[in-house]
């Protein structure tokens, strides 16, 4: 049986009480979708960018690292919620990413135009680096 990490456990693992998160919802979304290469959002292809994004104590992004592919066959994102009502799992695949390095350069470029809300500890706003990923999909 594998385990699940809670939120409240993941946060006292990281030492923060909130971790950061847009400030806009509908930013990052539609931040992805300006930067999408235009070539391949022609030919339909679908990619994922797992990165690392500096955020600091205001919200603002101050870096983005591209994280490389694994080797092997391309991954894939699986997109797990729960129900709060009642706590059921939902899994979903996402689909298959490519390795184009277009898609890591928009993922940067979209990341650099989206404001967060800063991560907290002790009530205090403090830099954080958040690992995420970032999918283009026409």
């Amino acid at each position: 049986m594998r385990e699940h990490l809670t939120p409240e456990a993941l946060k006292a693992m990281a030492g923060v009480s909130e971790f950061p998160k847009p400030a806009d919802r509908s930013a990052l979304p539609a931040a992805v979708q300006r930067h999408y290469p235009a070539a391949l959002r022609e030919r339909g292809v679908t990619g994922f960018v797992l990165v690392d994004a500096m955020i600091d104590e205001t919200g603002k992004v101050t870096d983005v690292d591209v994280l490389p592919s694994p080797d092997g066959p391309p991954h894939q994102a699986v997109l797990i919620s729960r129900d709060r009502a009642t706590g059921a799992e939902t899994r979903r695949t996402l689909g298959n990413s490519t390795s184009d390095p277009a898609f890591g350069e928009a993922a940067k470029a979209a990341l650099r135009e989206v404001r967060f809300t800063p991560a907290m500890r002790d009530g205090q706003p403090v830099p954080f680096r958040l690992r995420m990923s970032i999918q283009f999909a026409p």
